[in-house]
């Protein structure tokens, strides 16, 4: 499919690795001009050197803590000046830390708001300006499939993230009729850094070796194995496309089959 966005400035939040990474790559491959967002200059600089080896042209990239007051208003602005006004943003972010929810103090819950959720409103108004001036956008947070089925021990993910799903809800009925379309992809089990974390921290936990929990992990999955980034990345890329320019206000499950519910 030709998702039409040669030549779209996008920037992609924590794409040094992971689901970002993939989705920065998928973007740039598919003509965007995409500015990589990481916090260590290195590794934003090696991400951009992997991408233009894989075949995208125009790629940047800056390092900047999004968890800033400034970070997201320094990130389009970065673009901006590089590449001009970008209309696709993807809020990506790492996840908090596993607690469960008796252990959670109220500075927990606030570091985790300040992680997840108020980034992705910079964000958003940082861009909306652009964005309305061409007539065109695509916003599109990367969650998780706690989202739509709350993982046990990891109370503050399945709470922001949450939170995150109803405030990009919101902005999509506000928005729509500008030709801004806001949607979340929800990754269920996927072979990235922070699920190798999460397997050794419940493994420690439990007195098992981290292979036996991504396994079990796996097993639970009805295709049989954890996703691949590419394949979220696959999923966040059409929602930026001109394909998917009649939906929006969507929480997109990705996650193998693994969420049993009907709607």
């Amino acid at each position: 499919m030709n998702l039409d966005i040669a030549g779209r400035v996008a920037v992609v939040g924590g794409s040094s690795a992971g689901l970002g990474y993939a989705t920065a790559e998928k973007l740039a491959l598919e003509g965007a001009r995409v500015l990589v967002v990481s916090r260590s200059d290195d590794r934003v600089g090696e991400a951009v050197e992997r991408i233009r080896r894989a075949g995208g042209t125009e790629v940047a990239g800056i390092a900047v803590d999004l968890t800033d007051k400034d970070g997201p208003d320094r990130v389009v602005r970065e673009a901006s000046e590089v590449f001009g006004m970008p209309t696709i943003i993807v809020a990506n972010a790492g996840g908090p830390p596993a607690m469960p929810a008796t252990e959670a103090t109220a500075d927990d819950l606030e570091a985790a708001c300040r992680l997840l959720l108020l980034p992705v409103q910079r964000l958003f108004h940082a861009s909306l300006p652009a964005m309305r001036d061409k007539g065109w956008g695509r916003f599109v947070a990367i969650t998780s499939v706690a989202v739509l089925e709350p993982q046990p021990g990891l109370v503050l993910s399945n709470a922001l993230r949450a939170a995150v799903t109803g405030y990009l809800k919101s902005l999509s009925d506000e928005v729509a009729q500008e030709g801004i379309t806001v949607n979340s992809v929800c990754p269920g089990f996927t072979a990235t850094e922070r699920l190798d974390h999460l397997a050794e921290v419940i493994a420690a936990q439990n007195h098992v070796a981290p292979a036996d929990i991504l396994a079990g992990w796996a097993e639970h999955v009805p295709i049989k194995r954890l996703l691949r980034p590419e394949e979220v990345a696959a999923a966040v890329a059409f929602l930026c496309s001109d394909s998917a320019s009649g939906v929006t206000g969507v929480a997109l499950p990705v996650d193998g089959g693994f969420r049993r519910g009907l709607m």
